[in-house]
């Protein structure tokens, strides 16, 4: 899929999962797009799970189909989206829902692995780019996400139908001495890329102690020990990390299931999340008008404002 921004053409590679363009000078990307490249779309709030590092905690009721299809009338012209939650496949209508969405974007899916056949189908049939979260060896994902064995499983699923993943894993101090081993496992199951984050102060991650928050220079460091047992074990997955900072500050455009619209994250907002407007009345162009951290949302999507290796 491509999309033209002025003099840019700016393309998306369904084997890395990753927006590419040809050029980048991000004072011309900022005054020539009107729209995001991408956008989270929270379609429930239910989840299976209780993560430890969950800040999506507030309950707010899932939007009807109905609603969702204004959402998307209001969406056109966004390259991606991806159909978050909470767990989106614990919503009976998921089919229903990618009919929705998938004429006219990229469907990104981040879940839990919750695989019933007939999931498989609607995943497969409309390529959706699946994301798994997955923090590391069984005990260290059982203790702060849920049930490593049922994700596994799942996983398993997703490569007998060779439905393309990633894998998502939230970084403490705790879980620092395993992140190679998780990076390995990325590596065997054949995940195209394994995105490390920090937590965010926010929901269950408010109860962390402290200390499981670890600073910038020790995230820069674990980049270091990654890029360099990359190139000694020859892993083929690409590895990314994303550090909060000035480059990182709303660099999403996040949608509670209600329709609310907010820059994501924002950490000098109470919610850690500023305002936008309501999907239901605004356009994704008036909501991009009023969005104050493009370049950073243009450097994330387009793999400047993270770590790579």
């Amino acid at each position: 899929m491509q999309t033209i921004a002025g003099n840019f053409e700016i393309y998306y590679d369904v084997e890395t999962q990753r927006f590419h363009t040809n050029k980048l000078d991000l004072n011309l990307l900022q005054n020539t797009m009107d729209k995001p490249l991408s956008v989270i779309l929270q379609i429930t709030r239910k989840c299976h799970f209780n993560c430890k590092f969950c800040s999506e905690k507030e309950n707010i009721p899932d939007p009807e189909l109905d609603d969702l299809k204004i959402f998307a009338s209001n969406l056109i012209g966004v390259p991606r989206i991806f159909l978050s939650g909470g767990e989106p496949l614990l919503r009976k209508d998921f089919d229903k829902v990618v009919e929705i969405f998938s004429d006219n974007h990229i469907i990104g899916l981040p879940t839990n692995a919750i695989a019933t056949n007939s999931y498989i189908d609607v995943i497969k049939n409309n390529h959706i780019s699946v994301n798994v979260g997955l923090d590391g060896p069984r005990a260290i994902t059982s203790r702060i996400r849920g049930d490593y064995d049922y994700i596994i499983e799942g996983i398993r699923i997703f490569i007998k139908n060779d439905i393309r993943f990633s894998l998502t894993a939230v970084v403490l101090r705790s879980t620092i001495d395993s992140v190679l081993y998780t990076c390995q496992i990325a590596d065997a199951l054949g995940a195209k890329k394994l995105k490390l984050v920090l937590p965010i102060p926010k929901g269950n991650a408010l109860e962390l102690a402290p200390s499981e928050y670890i600073s910038n220079e020790e995230a820069i460091n674990i980049c270091n020990q990654i890029a360099d047992a990359k190139k000694k074990y020859g892993w083929k997955t690409t590895f990314t990390f994303t550090i909060w900072n000035e480059q990182t500050e709303g660099y999403s455009i996040l949608v509670y299931p209600n329709g609310m619209t907010y820059a994501w994250p924002v950490f000098s907002c109470d919610d850690k999340v500023l305002h936008l407007g309501d999907l239901h009345f605004d356009t994704i162009q008036d909501i991009w008008n009023r969005y104050p951290y493009k370049e950073n949302h243009i450097n994330k999507y387009l793999g400047n404002g993270i770590h790579i290796m």
